[in-house]
């Protein structure tokens, strides 16, 4: 069936280009007016700017042209030429990328994070394999705003989650869960609101903009408990291979161009969009519920404990060879990346990209990153 979909959906694409046109598809699964949906939209503009119109790329959100589950398939087999992977999706494909995901519960800063494993995902031997043993080439990474707890009643206390069904992002949320009692369900983004409105779900770790701009569950919340539950760097943008290869290295330079500043740009409003996205909900009804120091300091001794045995852990869950690598990369790069953004206007998107520029892409060799072995 995945198949059949993502075969009727690279036809429908296909006939939507003029004959003769050479018209890209960028694609994300997530709706046009998320960041993550945004940020195609700035990849789309920046490459025709940057290109002079011979890069031209038409946009396809909210799972027009493959769902979340079909990313790798869809962007692999040519349905798209860019897109966005989610790796929690897809992790007996993307295991050691999941690592990230997992390690990203310890994020404090969304920037620093989203930065560095960006730069991670271009440097690590284990994570480029995997890539490109799915025929798709790592582009840039995103971090979500930190993570709390949307519910459809109104939270007390953290005793309230015995029981509860709680939606996870990460292994880490879903400790985090067996410990205070509650009960794990792993679905898709798409099913959250559904999931509250009908009971399958009460509860759902998410960013502020799942109550606006990814999700609606504004129209469907009772509250949203604060509890700082990290953040996510979850797979990234990437490119076919076959096109990616058939572009010429000039060609290859201006795409990571665009990525870099639409990554810039889009990550420079997420912050400000999250704090708008809270008020907006307060204003709607929903209850923003302060931590009582209880939950505080049970969430600080889990952080304490959260590395010990980790590799171990990943390698079992995950079957792979050992992470560690990966996760102490991640945690020293936050660290550095924190220093180097502390002297930036993170509001200031074209400040942004002349540091990732500089930190990051310019180190990118175009004529051989991304051309296989």
């Amino acid at each position: 069936m995945k198949n059949m979909l993502i075969g009727c959906a690279a036809l429908l694409a296909t006939a939507a280009v003029p004959a003769g046109a050479e018209t890209f598809r960028a694609a994300g699964w997530v709706n046009g007016e998320s960041p993550s949906g945004v940020f195609i939209k700035y990849f789309v503009d920046f490459a025709e700017e940057y290109s002079g119109g011979s890069l031209e790329f038409e946009g396809f959100t909210g799972g027009v042209l493959f769902p979340a589950e079909g990313e790798v398939a869809g962007l692999s087999s040519g349905v798209a030429h860019m897109s966005s992977v989610t790796s929690s999706y897809a992790p007996s494909d993307m295991p050691n990328d999941t690592v990230i995901t997992d390690v990203s519960f310890l994020a404090e800063d969304q920037l620093a994070l989203a930065f560095a494993a960006t730069e991670l995902r271009f440097l690590n031997p284990a994570l480029q394999a995997e890539y490109d043993g799915h025929g798709i080439v790592f582009a840039g990474s995103y971090s979500q705003s930190v993570y709390n707890l949307i519910c459809d009643f109104v939270v007390t206390g953290i005793d309230d989650f015995k029981g509860k069904k709680i939606r996870i992002t990460t292994s880490s949320h879903g400790d985090w869960v067996r410990d205070v009692g509650g009960v794990i369900v792993s679905v898709p983004g798409g099913e959250i609101y559904t999931g509250l409105q009908r009971g399958s779900l009460d509860c759902a770790f998410g960013t502020p903009l799942f109550l606006t701009d990814y999700f609606s569950l504004i129209e469907v919340a009772e509250s949203d408990y604060l509890l700082p539950m990290g953040s996510n760097s979850n797979g990234g943008y990437f490119f076919n291979a076959d096109f990616w290869q058939d572009r010429t290295p000039e060609e290859r330079r201006i795409l990571l161009n665009a990525i870099s500043s639409a990554l810039a740009m889009n990550m420079a409003e997420w912050g400000a969009k999250a704090v708008s996205a809270l008020e907006e909900a307060g204003k709607a009804g929903v209850t923003l519920v302060e931590p009582e120091p209880a939950a505080v300091e049970k969430l600080d001794a889990m952080k304490a404990h959260f590395l010990d045995g980790l590799a171990q852990t990943e390698m079992d869950k995950r079957g792979i060879e050992d992470p560690t690598p990966i996760i102490e990369g991640l945690l020293e790069g936050m660290e550095r990346w924190k220093v180097l953004l502390a002297d930036v206007d993170t509001t200031d998107w074209k400040a942004l990209d002349a540091l990732i520029q500089r930190e990051i892409y310019s180190k990118v060799d175009v004529e051989t990153y991304g051309m296989g072995s």
